[in-house]
């Protein structure tokens, strides 16, 4: 059975290697531990990490923001329910009362001047000519013959 690179390195270490062994690992994991990046590669890395942080921040807040704008909705909604249940519960109160006989006979006089035998319906006509006082001068005759019904 092979062993890995790893487990081979942590066995030589406890029996001892050899000063030139030593040497060559220890200038190895130099080379990797100690990347030279140079001033212009620290400050590249520098705001490659300050930008994959605010990314980052930017995407945790954008769940945020969706969940408030659904809780302002849920609200709205449930402000337009309550506005239905109520319509909805005066066109109820207003069909059981249409199911009144007497009720159905007060609608119809006031909508549509119902009259029964032996009843006098007395209506006001208003002469459009009676309320209205035009001016001498008056401009537009269409509109004078339209409420007066003459034309001069």
């Amino acid at each position: 059975m092979t062993d890995s690179p790893n487990t081979q390195l942590g066995e030589d270490s406890r029996r001892g290697l050899t000063g030139r062994a030593q040497a060559s690992l220890r200038t190895f994991v130099a080379r990797f531990a100690r990347f030279r990046l140079g001033l212009f590669g620290r400050r590249t890395l520098i705001a490659v990490v300050v930008i994959a942080a605010l990314v980052l921040v930017g995407a945790s807040f954008l769940p945020l923001r969706q969940y408030r704008e659904q809780g302002e909705s849920i609200a709205q909604k449930e402000l337009e329910l309550s506005e239905l249940e109520q319509l909805r519960t005066e066109l109820q109160t207003k069909l059981d009362r249409a199911k009144n006989q007497i009720e159905k006979e007060r609608i119809a006089r006031k909508q549509m001047s119902y009259v029964q035998e032996g009843d006098e319906l007395f209506r006001v006509v208003v002469v459009p000519a009676d309320i209205v006082d035009l001016p001498r001068a008056w401009h537009l005759p269409g509109v004078k013959y339209l409420i007066t019904g003459k034309l001069d």
